[in-house]
């Protein structure tokens, strides 16, 4: 306070829908987020997508208030983006609400593998969302 450190104090309630300081505790939020994305690619825990041969690896993408996830179909994955998720929520204090989270596979996974993976992430799976912030999921 007044240029000296005053001690810790614990916030007890969050920032109301619209206040401008919302997008910019995202936005440092989600940048140790995606560090601990980036540590675990880094380690060989999470791999991510590409989308071209020589393109870079695509494991997450953050805008407004959504975070969009970007995995193989795999348990090793799953277990290891739960680890993540569990360290984030340590640091950060903050929890990822499942009910308002969704998960999504590709054709070349099978059913019961999206269900026991789905079970595995703790999210329900969707077929196909059609669209994720006003554009297309998927383009045949």
């Amino acid at each position: 306070m007044n240029g000296t450190p005053s001690g810790f104090f614990a916030p007890s309630r969050g920032l109301r829908q619209g206040d401008p300081l919302s997008p910019l505790l995202f936005m440092l939020c989600t940048e140790g987020f995606a560090a601990l994305l980036r540590q675990a690619i880094a380690l060989g825990k999470l791999e991510g997508v590409k989308v071209a041969p020589r393109a870079p690896r695509i494991s997450h993408l953050f805008f407004a208030d959504d975070s969009y996830l970007i995995l193989r179909g795999s348990l090793q994955e799953c277990e290891n983006l739960i680890e993540v998720l569990n360290t984030y929520e340590e640091l950060s204090g903050q929890r990822v609400n499942l009910d308002k989270s969704a998960v999504c596979f590709s054709k070349n996974i099978s059913l019961l593998d999206q269900e026991f993976l789905a079970e595995i992430l703790g999210v329900g799976a969707v077929e196909v969302q059609d669209k994720y912030l006003g554009l297309p999921t998927l383009i045949a």
